[in-house]
């Protein structure tokens, strides 16, 4: 490995550590970038406690036990081992999925984070965003959203590209996250690209940090910054 690709993975890497330094001078864009999760897992977590086990399945499971009560399969629907399980499940799924949804719902916060970061870290000022700039964002991540589930289904069902989507979802999300930068910048499609392929260390070593199930996701408003400070230290070399 040459020592620029080196360099590119540990700055990658520790550029979580540069947004702590940065939400840490910038509390307002701390707040923005929490708010949206809180929301989100409250009303995540309300849909299953209240719809999903309380109107859905804490019933069904209720009707089935007194059907077959007395019977070998009466056990099966004990509905505190449903609950445990049907809690684990959330929380797993809202650990691989919840970042999609929250940058595709919270795209504009996130935006607004990583163009404050660009700024602070470049000097520089993005260009004036626009109504479309806007609506191309949330597409953008709604996109980039359907694109990671799909990944996320290769891998499970196609075990033999597994070790090959593994370190192309640890790209992605890393090149993700700088993107949202790129994209304000209004480059083309084709500089953005090309900027992650030739810099894919700088993508791995932010996407690792992406990957970690829950953490990436309760997270996902700090990488905006993060994406942000590194496309600054490397913008001449696009």
């Amino acid at each position: 490995m040459s020592i620029a690709v080196f360099k590119q993975l540990l700055l990658g890497f520790k550029s979580p550590i540069y947004s702590v330094k940065f939400f840490k001078h910038n509390k307002a864009m701390l707040f923005l970038g929490i708010a949206p999760h809180l929301i989100n897992v409250v009303i995540y977590f309300w849909i299953v406690r209240n719809i999903i086990l309380a109107k859905w399945l804490i019933p069904l499971f209720h009707s089935l036990a007194q059907k077959w009560e007395g019977s070998f399969f009466s056990p099966l629907f004990n509905t505190t081992f449903l609950e445990l399980f049907v809690w684990i499940l959330g929380v797993l799924l809202y650990g691989i999925f919840g970042t999609s949804f929250v940058n595709a719902v919270a795209s504009p916060v996130y935006d607004l984070i990583a163009q404050n970061a660009y700024e602070k870290f470049s000097r520089k000022k993005v260009p004036k965003q626009t109504f479309m700039d806007f609506i191309d964002s949330i597409i953008s991540e709604i996109t980039k959203a359907v694109i990671i589930f799909s990944l996320f289904i290769l891998s499970f069902f196609v075990q033999f590209f597994a070790p090959v989507v593994f370190f192309f979802a640890i790209w992605y999300l890393g090149w993700n996250n700088i993107d949202r930068t790129l994209l304000l910048l209004n480059l083309p499609l084709k500089k953005r690209i090309l900027f992650g392929i030739k810099h894919w260390g700088l993508c791995v070593g932010l996407g690792v940090w992406c990957y970690i199930p829950i953490f990436g996701t309760l997270m996902a408003f700090s990488f905006a910054a993060s994406g942000a400070i590194i496309y600054a230290h490397f913008e001449n070399d696009i």
